[in-house]
């Protein structure tokens, strides 16, 4: 976990005073490019950073409830498993709000190196990736996409220290998105056999088409999510609480039976 990070975790647990708060994100070597008294610029980034009175800041997510919440749930793909190494080829993501699916991202991302093990993976050819748009302006369009919304995915970490390395090689500052593992929250909230993408789809019924490329992925994450919020604990109400509550550390869970195969999204 980055620092910057730890310290977004403490305004889960206490609003902090606007002094304290410009004084500590000057000091994140991430954050320098940034004008971080810009509150319009750190929500751009994806920090859900809003007043709690005159003189503290607290995070929108603390008191917004699941259903009227907002979530990213994004999937890419990549010519490699390094960010220092590697790049993003596909960004793929479906935005949900009040409970329901309101719009997609779809991209490919121009790239020269392509391994055949992933072009037989993902079915991506060199030939599209050399006439797809540029990394950066791909990255700056999803920023304008994902907002503050929070970002889910299965395996999340992968894809957002990913996507946020990508951001800060092409200066547009890293993630502070709040973000979910859809992985944790289905293996609290369903009982299955197995929490890869392709054995839970399978196991629940969840129609999922080309494996591997990044807005079927976010489609079919974006069932499981719905699925498994069905589940929930009623106690859980808020985005954060549900954030939390998806922590591995949190040993609060519900599980059930396997559900009955999904016909609509509603939360």
């Amino acid at each position: 976990m980055r620092a910057v990070d730890s310290y977004i975790f403490k305004m889960t647990q206490k609003p902090i005073f606007h002094k304290e708060f410009f004084a500590k994100m000057h000091t994140f070597k991430e954050l320098e490019p940034v004008d971080v008294e810009d509150l319009s610029m750190l929500k751009l980034l994806g920090l859900p950073i809003t007043k709690y009175n005159n003189y503290a800041f607290t995070l929108e997510t603390l008191t917004t409830p699941i259903g009227q919440g907002k979530f990213c749930i994004v999937d890419i793909e990549a010519n490699g498993s390094k960010p220092a190494l590697h790049q993003i080829i596909e960004i793929g993501a479906v935005m949900i709000e009040n409970g329901k699916e309101v719009a997609e991202f779809s991209s490919l991302a121009k790239a020269d190196i392509l391994p055949d093990s992933i072009e037989q993976l993902t079915g991506i050819t060199l030939a599209e990736l050399q006439k797809a748009p540029s990394l950066t302006s791909v990255l700056e369009a999803f920023r304008l996409f994902i907002k503050d919304a929070v970002f889910v995915a299965h395996n999340v970490n992968f894809d957002y220290y990913f996507i946020s390395y990508a951001m800060e090689q092409a200066g547009f500052g890293p993630l502070l998105n709040r973000r979910l593992d859809t992985i944790d929250l289905a293996r609290k909230c369903i009982e299955a056999p197995k929490y890869g993408l392709g054995a839970l789809t399978d196991y629940l019924g969840i129609g999922f088409e080309n494996h591997h490329r990044a807005l079927y992925d976010a489609r079919a994450t974006a069932q499981v999510f719905f699925k498994a919020l069905e589940n929930l604990p009623e106690e859980v109400q808020t985005v954060e609480q549900l954030i939390a509550f998806t922590n591995p550390q949190n040993q609060k869970k519900k599980k059930k039976e396997k559900p009955s195969k999904p016909t609509d999204t509603s939360l």
